[in-house]
């Protein structure tokens, strides 16, 4: 009889141990299945018209705009490899929040170095873009830019085809980056020339 009573409660124990573990197993599936709907069905980004409409605007998480980014890298290209004898240390400050610390340092450091004869000599560079291509598709993003670069020089040019590599990192946009991109680098590459 003793052994039936000694049975009798270990299984109530069992039983206790597996109803805790079971209401357990169900809590994390509940709270993973959540987890999982929260991502998947976030909340639309709402625009507004100018005409007082309201619009959804489709976001894709975690997948860059291929096109924004050739723009944008067309924009920073425009500012950061086109200059005049004045202009450069203006149009730097202009893209400013588009550049990393190291990148900005990179520019101005050069044109510190040079400014005597870029000012002396009326220097000015005009770089013409032949190709964008991205060569890593991840963050941060490789931007292959080949084109034309036309050095001029106390009247004279001398152009040659170059490349450079810019890397551009995503960040978290803000009131001064509204893009949410940020060149971390800018490489010229050694490489053959176009």
């Amino acid at each position: 009889m003793s052994e039936l009573i000694f049975n009798r409660t270990i299984l109530e124990k069992y039983n206790q141990t597996l109803s805790l573990l079971i209401i357990l197993s169900l809590s994390v599936n509940f709270l993973l299945v959540g987890i999982i709907l929260n991502l998947i069905n976030k909340p639309p980004l709402i625009v507004y018209s100018s005409e007082g409409d309201i619009g959804i605007l489709k976001a894709k998480n975690f997948k860059m705009d291929e096109a924004m980014l050739q723009g944008f890298t067309k924009m920073i290209v425009s500012q950061y490899l086109n200059f005049s004898s004045t202009s450069l240390p203006n149009q730097i400050e202009g893209i400013a929040p588009y550049l990393s610390v190291k990148a900005k340092e990179a520019i101005l450091d050069a044109y510190k170095h040079h400014q005597l004869s870029i000012e002396k000599d009326g220097i000015s560079q005009q770089f013409v873009i032949n190709n964008i291509e991205i060569t890593k598709k991840s963050n941060p993003y490789w931007m292959e830019i080949a084109g034309v670069r036309t050095l001029y020089v106390n009247g004279n040019n001398k152009t040659v085809p170059i490349s450079y590599i810019f890397e551009i990192k995503k960040i978290k946009p803000s009131e001064l980056n509204p893009y949410g991109l940020l060149v971390n680098n800018v490489i010229q590459k050694k490489d053959k020339a176009l």
